[in-house]
Formats: structure tokens, sequence, C-alpha cells
């Protein structure tokens, strides 16, 4: 999936991909390093407040960290059976590039392009239904039909990664070729009779920016209706707030973001949020490295590689499946459009450019203060 950034859980929260141990006592802000790597519950009592967390390594390709404050573990294994249900749902029905006994699927769907259609659950349209919505509002920065293109980056990346000494780049020939492959109108819903259909063969389905953010919403808004008053759903990232931190006066979660030039030990920004969600793409997250250089997952559908704007871009919004979806945008589009994309969504955001310089939108600067 798109991030693989993890999220610290403590008496703050920590938004970041480090992988040196740092602790800010201030703020009590705590790298990632410093958990546990085990997948069971743990219970704290901090203040009046129970708080219940168990780590998730199952799905979507990251960590999942999920967080409640409780009245006793009884009540909380309510909240993380929905967790670990709907998270295995997910990640089977919106995989594009595994298939499952039994599922109809994104990798169903690209298998049978040009073939034939593919019955499909209602999520699954309605995850197209988003993908080509935010098509329409990215001017096609954002395209799901774009499976063909993503896919050879990601071969070369996987390649790359398990055999750094043989890594190479994709030749302009070969994605060239692939992009004349990213035609999202291709891609028919039939909601009558609760079909897909890809209606070129070459056309593949990739939903690797909206899919985790959207799925995470779905699941937050399952919690909140089962009775979740406080909460903090993390998936590879992108943070789902429920309600307030009851162990803080001001009741707010300290959220840091993690500084792209990892070797810094310093974070970009903390921001002092509550029910909300905060997501940040990156290019430290997913890469590979040729000649020092860095060649990111995040890929500019104009130039047909990484994205070279930005460094780092975190956005704050009440619906994390848009949050996801516009940080992902705005990673690749030019900073007006991307001022006009967050004005209209009514999101806060943080902009790091390559060259170092940093963007704040008036409303995220607001959030950095206590």
């Amino acid at each position: 999936m798109k991030k693989t950034l993890l999220i610290i859980l403590s008496l703050s929260l920590v938004l970041t991909a480090c992988k040196n141990e740092k602790t800010n006592k201030e703020e009590n802000i705590i790298s990632p390093d410093s958990m546990d790597n085990q997948s069971q519950v743990t219970h704290t009592k901090e203040g009046d407040a129970e708080k219940f967390q168990v780590t998730i390594y199952d799905y979507f390709d990251t960590v999942t960290t999920f967080t409640a404050y409780n009245n006793s573990q009884e009540e909380f294994e309510k909240y993380k059976n929905i967790v670990e249900k709907e998270m295995g749902y997910y990640h089977k029905l919106f995989n594009s590039y595994d298939s499952f006994e039994g599922v109809n699927n994104f990798y169903t769907i690209n298998q049978k392009a040009g073939k034939e259609p593919v019955k499909v659950d209602k999520a699954v349209i309605d995850l197209i239904k988003v993908g080509q919505k935010w098509y329409k509002e990215t001017d096609g920065k954002i395209n799901i039909g774009a499976g063909s293109l993503l896919g050879i980056w990601n071969k070369f990346r996987d390649d790359a990664n398990a055999n750094p000494e043989k890594a190479k780049l994709p030749s302009k020939t070969e994605l060239e070729k692939a992009s004349q492959n990213m035609d999202i109108n291709a891609i028919e819903v039939n909601e009558k009779d609760s079909t897909v259909y890809i209606n070129k063969k070459d056309v593949q389905i990739d939903i690797g920016a909206i899919g985790k953010g959207y799925a995470t919403e779905l699941i937050k808004q399952d919690l909140i209706k089962a009775g979740l008053k406080n909460g903090i759903l993390s998936v590879g990232g992108d943070v789902a707030i429920i309600g307030d931190n009851p162990t803080r006066d001001k009741k707010k979660f300290a959220i840091a973001v993690q500084d792209p030039d990892l070797s810094k030990e310093d974070f970009s920004s903390v921001v002092y949020v509550t029910n909300t969600s905060v997501v940040t793409s990156g290019d430290y997250q997913r890469y590979f490295e040729i000649n020092g250089r860095k060649y990111h997952h995040i890929i500019d559908i104009d130039t047909l590689e990484p994205s070279t704007k930005y460094k780092s871009v975190t956005v704050i919004m009440d619906d994390i499946g848009q949050a996801d979806a516009l940080s992902t945008a705005l990673f690749v589009e030019d900073r007006d459009k991307g001022e006009e994309l967050a004005k209209k969504y009514k999101a806060q955001v943080f902009w790091i450019a390559t060259d170092g310089k940093e963007y704040k939108t008036p409303g995220y600067e607001k959030l950095e203060k206590k």
C-alpha cells in the first residue's frame, strides 16, 4: 500500500518512519523503536484512564495500531474484534496484487480485463466511484486506472530492495508504453448488476492512493457506531482519532511528524488535535536508491516518474479517506493548485519541499500551539 509509517501511542502520539529512538520528555513523544514488537493486548493506567492497545501486522502490508480508553478489557475486546475483522475483510477486498479464495477483489477485476465483468461487493464499487471523483478533482493526478504504470515501478522497487546491487530503472520506452494504458474511462461500473468490467485488456486498476485511508474511515465509523468514545486507529501512518485524550488536561493528542531527513533527531512538527485524522505522504517511506538518488513510490502521472516537488506532505482533516487521497494529490500537485484543493476541502496542510522550505496553511500553524 501507499505508506509505511509507524504510529506510536503512549501518552501522546508519534507520526514517524524514523528508525532511531528519540524521546521528547516535554511532550512525551516516543519513537517507533520504543514499541514492543508483539501483537498482544497491552493495558496501562494513565491517571483515571484505562488504556488498552494492540498492534496488528497482518493487513495492508503495514502495521496497524489500535488504542482505546475503555473501562475493561472485555469492552476493549469488542472494539478490537471489529478492527481485526474489518481489517481482514478490506485487506482482501481492496487488494490489487493478490487473490483470495472466494473473494472477487481488484486483482480479480484486473485479471478479467478485456474478458468479462466481475461481480463484486458494493464496497468495491463505492471505492471506484471515490477514485473517479478524485480523478476529476486532481485533473487526472490521481488515476486508479494507472495500474499498468504503477505496477512497473512497484516491480522495480521490489527487485531493487531484494537485490540492491542490481537495482535499475525502468526504461523510458517501457514507461511510455504503460502510459498508453491509463484509461480510467475503461473501467465500467454496473451498479444494478453489481459488476465491474475493464473494457481494455491492458488497463489495470491500482487503488493504492485511496484504498487504505478509505478502509480506515469505514472502520472508524463502525467503531463509533459500536460506542467507542476515545481511541486512535493507526493504519500504516493513516491516523484516525476518535474523541479526545482523557489523559491530558486540554484533552488533546500530541502528534509528531517525522522530518523527511531521517538523520535529523528533531521532528518537523508537532500538532495538538482531537477527533480528526492526520496523514503524511513522504519520499522516505517506500523507495529504492540508485547512485545515491531515491526513487520513491508516489508517481507523478505527468512525468511517469516519482514526483520531485516535495519530501513530505501532511494533511489534517476529519475524514481520513479524504485526507489519504489529498495527501497524495498534494504531493504531486504544484503548491498553488494544492492550496486551492486544501481550501476546498477545509484541510490543514504542511508541505516540505525538496529544497527544504516549509509551507503551512494558517490553520495548521494554529494546531501546533498547545
